[in-house]
């Protein structure tokens, strides 16, 4: 399932973020995987470390001057955790496993999967 998700078609997926959500710890798991992993080169780990810092510059910020979406019944409730989590560590964090060589990638994916 994980596979499909990092290795699916290029088209269009509504449901995608439901298919990222549903998997977020092997997600988390494949990214901490790959930046201990020795072969992945040390200039695609510094994406997944800018975005980092990227996520607290930014969370500091939030801090000083929170944007609320309290007025929204759902949203209201989640609107930190979903401005934190989903607008800068998970793009950061994508974008660092999309440009990890991908056979190192299958490989720990194919591990996640198996329970490894």
């Amino acid at each position: 399932m994980l596979n499909s998700f990092f290795f699916g078609g290029k088209g269009r997926n509504p449901f995608r973020l439901f298919r990222l959500l549903l998997h977020f710890p092997n997600f988390v798991k494949l990214a901490w995987r790959l930046f201990v992993d020795e072969r992945v080169p040390i200039h695609r780990k510094a994406i997944l470390i800018l975005a980092e810092l990227l996520a607290v510059a930014f969370a500091v910020a939030y801090f000083v001057n929170p944007l609320d979406l309290d007025f929204l019944p759902v949203l209201g409730k989640f609107d930190d955790l979903i401005v934190g989590a989903f607008v800068i560590l998970v793009p950061g964090t994508w974008l660092f496993i999309k440009l990890c060589p991908e056979h190192i990638v299958r490989e720990h994916v194919d591990r996640i999967s198996q329970g490894t």
